[in-house]
């Protein structure tokens, strides 16, 4: 074994470090090339890169980053001007290092073809014009090496729900006039059985015939390839066909980790992330990245050792409490001092393992930038990206699964959402399309919001392809039809484009969500945009919470997410077309009844309001009684009790007894439409 292998996992750590701020240094340079900072920050990445790689004997990633590192050079000296082609090539020379390293981290060695990307650094660094590619395509299907991350997840995620995965070359014959239509009628016929989740060209183009006779298809669908031959055969006007399927060894392992990969890959650096956090002030350009090289101590533990950790510490805390009612049920003074002295430190443990577990979301965030630049490109779009709040924080693992549904919703918001530049035009708004996406905590939970300013979701449009598909929809309102882009299978054949996200993609978003323990809802006015919002518990936590009696039972409230409690008398309970209101500081809050939503009778007059906030919005919960403040550990529902909306998880009391916890967000819903 060669002497190397001891420095794998430290390679492997400090090259996804580097290639990450190679990435946003690159992205940020495109938007202001006159920073000269970015340039020695890229210089200096590139240049350590290629020296790890040459120390761990990996010669086809050195070959690509040295040629990488000539073209930086002349970025520097002025010699080479910073324009969006270029930028592309060196994103595409950034994809293919992060192919090969992905492939070393999981032991797998393969020749890499990069004589082209060589061949295009060459001539930059040459000076010399590469010749351009002739007009006439070649009839060929697109290979695996063309597949940008999201269609490779996308497509694993088919492979997992026994889809097929199929490259399409289709030549239409030379007498075909309109070959926008019979290229529409072609893919219409192959969506009735699958998925289309790219073309070539793009679809507007399509649409309007502007291709010479050759357009490729990536499919996906249950169909043998004799089938889905026969399938395009049936129609005219087609000189001939390819058709191949994608035999991937390898897909995707950047956008999707799993636990199980994070303990074999040795663990991501979390615990740097968390002891060390770069300053968004910056003395100068390249500051942003400056953490990079700053030497951190830190240590990779395995997940199902926080979580044993965790457990414990919950454990603790129950304890305490117990110790806590004993000590009061028995007057033992003499206990109380130590007492107070355990309740401390067990406080300062519980903090440091939540600490610990949890993580910013930017982890996920970081990436999508670069997305946007390049759906820009394809779609040819002005698309801007607003990111707010990534600094907010989730459990490690719900962090690492965030990154599927989020590239789902992102490429959807783009590619279905945004309008062209006519069409925005015309509708008087702004040039640039605008996809926001927003994270922040709400009480126990985090909610994550992707908006877009786009021509949102048709329910005429939904119920159509719906039927199409053989999905009911008699008696649905607009609410429901819109939801039926999560149904499986679903697409709209109307929005056929590079992603068809409202089918395989739109349920593998829901199923993700649902499995994290959490939610997704969508609101959508048409030429407006549409808002999906996700809600993500926090699947075992340690939090404070206000414990209520409702009837003969005890219940727990997260605390974070209480305004005030006020004591109300029955007349101030005001009744307004069949709902009962509560006037708070000059708003009408509507008031319910706890008692009622649970079906449980209420053995005394209620009188306690509980006056919460949910995003901006404030409602008032009726009570019977208040017990206290408690702190409680959360543990999470599963099986049938796992399915009751109403509950967010359970919790051992310090007496012994299990209490479930309210889950305010659902109680709320339907007062809250």
């Amino acid at each position: 074994m060669d002497d190397t292998t001891k420095y794998r996992e430290l390679f492997f750590e400090e090259t996804d470090e580097y290639l990450q701020t190679l990435n946003d240094c690159i992205l940020e340079l495109e938007e202001h090339p006159e920073e000269k900072g970015l340039l020695d920050e890229i210089f200096r990445a590139a240049h350590t890169l290629k020296g790890m790689a040459a120390t761990m004997g990996y010669k086809t990633m050195t070959e690509l980053t040295h040629s990488m590192e000539n073209v930086f050079e002349l970025f520097k000296n002025g010699s080479l001007k910073i324009r969006g082609e270029v930028i592309t090539l060196i994103f595409s020379c950034l994809d293919k290092l992060s192919e090969i390293v992905e492939d070393l981290r999981e032991d797998i060695e393969k020749e890499y073809d990069i004589s082209e990307l060589l061949e295009e650094l060459e001539a930059l660094s040459s000076g010399d014009t590469k010749k351009e590619k002739s007009d006439v395509e070649d009839f060929t299907t697109i290979s695996e090496n063309e597949l940008d991350e999201t269609l490779k997840m996308l497509i694993n995620n088919g492979k997992e729900r026994s889809y097929k995965a199929y490259t399409i070359a289709i030549r239409l014959d030379d007498k075909c006039i309109l070959k926008g239509a019979r290229s529409y009628l072609i893919i219409n016929k192959l969506e009735q059985n699958g998925d289309v989740i790219h073309l070539e060209p793009a679809a507007e183009k399509l649409e309007e015939g502007d291709f010479d006779k050759v357009f490729k298809i990536i499919y996906l669908s249950k169909m043998s390839l004799e089938e889905v031959e026969e399938n395009i055969n049936n129609n005219v006007e087609i000189e001939t066909i390819k058709v191949e399927e994608l035999q991937t060894s390898k897909l995707s392992k950047a956008v999707e980790v799993s636990d199980d990969e994070i303990k074999n890959k040795g663990e991501e650096k979390e615990e740097e992330s968390k002891t060390v956090k770069p300053t968004k002030e910056k003395e100068n350009t390249s500051s942003k990245s400056s953490s990079h090289h700053t030497m951190n101590q830190s240590i990779r533990v395995d997940l199902s050792r926080l979580d044993r950790f965790m457990n414990l510490v919950s454990e603790l805390v129950i304890y305490r409490t117990r110790l806590e009612d004993l000590s009061t049920k028995y007057k033992a003074t003499e206990i109380y001092e130590p007492l107070e002295n355990v309740e401390r430190i067990t406080s300062e443990l519980q903090d440091l393992v939540l600490k610990i577990r949890m993580q910013p979301v930017n982890v996920v965030l970081n990436r999508f930038p670069r997305m946007i630049r390049d759906l820009s490109k394809e779609l040819d779009k002005d698309i801007e990206l607003l990111i707010q709040g990534e600094e907010t924080e989730l459990d490690r693992t719900v962090v690492s699964e965030l990154a599927e549904p989020l590239v789902h919703l992102i490429r959807n918001a783009a590619d279905h959402g945004i309008e062209s530049r006519e069409r925005r035009k015309e509708l008087e708004k702004p040039k640039k399309g605008l996809i926001n996406l927003t994270a922040y905590q709400e009480g126990n939970r985090v909610i994550l919001i992707v908006k877009d300013d786009g021509k949102g979701l048709d329910p005429q449009v939904i119920e159509k392809s719906a039927q199409r598909k053989g999905i009911e929809t008699k008696g649905l309102n607009e609410r429901d039809m819109v939801n039926l882009i999560f149904h499986p299978g679903f697409s709209t054949v109307e929005n056929v484009t590079n992603v068809s996200g409202r089918g395989v993609g739109m349920d593998v978003v829901r199923q993700k969500i649902i499995s994290l323990g959490g939610s997704i809802d969508v609101e959508s006015v048409v030429n407006e945009g549409s808002t999906f919002t996700i809600k993500l518990p926090l699947t075992l936590s340690i939090i404070q919470a206000l414990m209520v009696k409702i009837g003969e039972e005890t219940f727990a409230l997260p605390l974070g997410i209480i305004e005030t409690i006020v004591k109300v008398k029955k007349e101030e309970i005001i009744l307004s077309h069949d709902k009962e209101i509560y006037v708070y500081r000059e708003s009408m809050v509507p008031v319910i009844r706890i008692n009622e939503k649970l079906g449980i009778e209420s053995t005394s007059q209620n009188n306690h309001l509980i006056l919460i906030t949910l995003g901006h919005k404030y409602y008032a919960l009726l009570v019977d009684d208040l017990i206290g403040q408690q702190e409680i550990a959360i543990k999470k529902l599963s099986g049938t009790l796992g399915n009751m909306k109403e509950y967010l998880g359970a919790t051992i009391l310090g007496n012994g007894d299990i209490t479930l916890i309210l889950d305010v967000g659902n109680l709320c819903k339907e007062e809250g439409n």
